[in-house]
């Protein structure tokens, strides 16, 4: 069972992280020749990263995660964090069309039960207030991409002292902008459904969603309950991932502590869903 566990780790790890695997194998003892020392200095010094275009490392990003943080940790945090934001604003807004009736219904849902609680909230008041709420879903979505960047970039930064990270905050921002690469397909995934879904289905947002969210009835589920759910997203864990092969990578941790770290962002991600479901 040990050898199995260790075929496994062999296989696995380099994937996610890059190398690695040498830590299995046993180091030789060096010669003593002055030539074979100079060798093996030659072979153990770092090997500085090769460098890339930005289309390369937006490729990479989803084969090669460890190699694109080693090459862009200590360069201009904007550019993939404006492809990202610009990217997911252009085709929100090319869809949006498809998608309102997720939208409108969520905005509507939360309306019914500000007019249950409170009795001055009239259905004028509503329809304003659906009308700037899907405006700036609309128009606004680019700048709260930009805004969720920096807002994980800085948490995950300091989540990272936790488990030991030498993480620097400019690292951090550029792990945090590459990480998001992913929302790009996912907001891809959400028009082509818009477009092919039954529009009765479309519900609610999380109808769109790849996780368990999309399974439930958000009239009667609990609205914590949904976005706990909703935190199994295939494109949320996967950002978490590459988050943790940022701080692996850029953080200088071991593997070990960056999956503790992955499994810890998640969990501070859920707690506004656990107050949901709290005080729902």
């Amino acid at each position: 069972m040990k050898g199995q566990r260790n075929a496994l780790a062999l296989c696995f790890w380099p994937a996610l992280f890059g190398g690695g695997a040498e830590s299995y194998h046993e180091v030789p003892f060096p010669s003593s020749s002055p030539t074979a020392m100079t060798e093996s200095a030659s072979a153990t010094a770092p090997a500085k990263p090769a460098q890339s275009s930005f289309w390369e490392d937006v490729i990479d990003i989803f084969f090669q995660p460890a190699d694109v943080f080693r090459r862009r940790q200590n360069r201009s945090v904007w550019p993939p964090m404006l492809f990202v934001a610009l990217s997911v604003g252009v085709i929100f807004f090319a869809t949006f069309n498809t998608l309102e009736p997720a939208i409108g219904a969520d905005i509507a849902r939360v309306g019914a039960k500000a007019m249950a609680t409170n009795p001055q909230v009239t259905q004028e008041i509503l329809d304003k207030q659906r009308s700037i709420g899907e405006n700036v879903t609309r128009y606004g979505i680019g700048l709260i991409t930009l805004a969720s960047m920096f807002v994980v970039g800085v948490l995950a930064w300091l989540l990272g002292k936790l488990v030991g990270s030498q993480q620097t905050f400019q690292a951090a921002l550029v792990v945090a902008a590459w990480a998001y690469v992913p929302r790009v397909i996912g907001a891809v995934i959400g028009g082509v459904q818009g477009l092919l879904m039954d529009p009765d289905k479309l519900n609610s947002a999380m109808a769109i969603t790849l996780s368990p969210a999309r399974f439930m009835d958000p009239d009667t589920a609990n609205a914590g309950l949904i976005q706990l759910a909703a935190r199994l997203d295939v494109i949320t864990i996967w950002v978490t991932v590459l988050l943790a092969i940022g701080l692996y990578v850029t953080g200088k941790v071991s593997k070990q502590r960056a999956v503790v770290f992955g499994i810890l962002i998640w969990v501070v991600g859920s707690l506004p869903a656990v107050r949901a479901y709290l005080t729902s």
